[in-house]
């Protein structure tokens, strides 16, 4: 079970993982149905958004504590509200512009990763769907690059919040 700050992702996480069974169900019924595609785009879509959420949110949580309100107005407008794909490289530049040593631990970490592969094969898929292009992925893959993707958030979270 990942724990990520005051319990907001796990809850993010299991709701996001329940949306992928129902969605593996509704496909296991007709795998050859033409709402495959939509589902399977659908899916990396949500892992996506989920995974950008929860990356900013660690972000924000850590540097907003104890914040003053003109800090935190700054930090939404920046983090928050930011579009960002929630790739390694994305990370890391954020983690880059706050706390050096962040980025580096960061990186070593997700080094040549399963889960690196596996969330950056997730934004690229997403990326292909919103842009007109599509992928070819399983349902069944897509849930194994969510659940292995899972390791960089909570690698995340204990770098910065090791003090």
């Amino acid at each position: 079970m990942v724990f990520l700050m005051n319990g907001r992702h796990d809850q993010m996480i299991a709701d996001c993982r329940d949306e992928l069974q129902v969605i593996k169900t509704k496909i296991s019924v007709n795998i050859f149905d033409s709402t495959v595609r939509f589902l399977n785009s659908y899916a990396v879509i949500k892992i996506s958004g989920t995974f950008e959420v929860i990356f900013k949110e660690i972000l924000f949580d850590y540097l907003s504590f104890n914040a003053n309100e003109e800090n935190k107005m700054y930090l939404t407008k920046n983090i928050v509200d930011s579009s960002s794909n929630p790739n390694t490289q994305n990370i890391s530049k954020y983690l880059e512009k706050i706390n050096d040593t962040w980025k580096q631990q960061f990186d070593l970490t997700v080094k040549n990763s399963d889960a690196k592969q596996a969330l950056n094969a997730l934004v690229q898929f997403r990326n292909d769907f919103a842009h007109g292009s599509n992928f070819s992925c399983s349902i069944e893959n897509i849930i194994t690059y969510f659940e292995s993707s899972i390791f960089i958030f909570e690698s995340l979270y204990n770098i910065i919040n090791s003090d």
